[in-house]
């Protein structure tokens, strides 16, 4: 099992101002790939069941567990941005309204 540090959904300076290009190489291109590698590295002398890093998430425990789901956690990290801005809807609209 090999996994491979996924795209981002977007162009490196699709997010600037709020998060620069360079940060974003550096947080993606070296801090989310490390985990990615690190991930690999472990993978090669242990045993986990499943096919998906969500998967060897859910079966692994310690360095194992920390940098595959530190992985995962990065790629959702980067899949809940966007460039385009928009306005809350629907139910998480109203609890805003409600509660802020």
């Amino acid at each position: 099992m090999h996994f491979d540090l996924p795209p981002l959904p977007y162009a490196e300076d699709a997010l600037a101002p709020v998060i620069s290009a360079e940060t974003l190489e550096l947080h993606h291109g070296k801090h989310h790939k490390k985990y990615i590698d690190t991930t690999n590295q472990l993978l090669e002398h242990e045993r986990v069941e499943g096919t998906t890093l969500e998967d060897v998430v859910r079966s692994s425990k310690g360095k194992l567990f920390n940098n595959a789901a530190q992985a995962w956690n990065h790629d959702f990290y980067w899949k809940s941005l966007s460039p385009k801005s928009a306005a809350p809807s629907g139910a998480l609209k109203q609890r805003l309204e409600r509660d802020f």
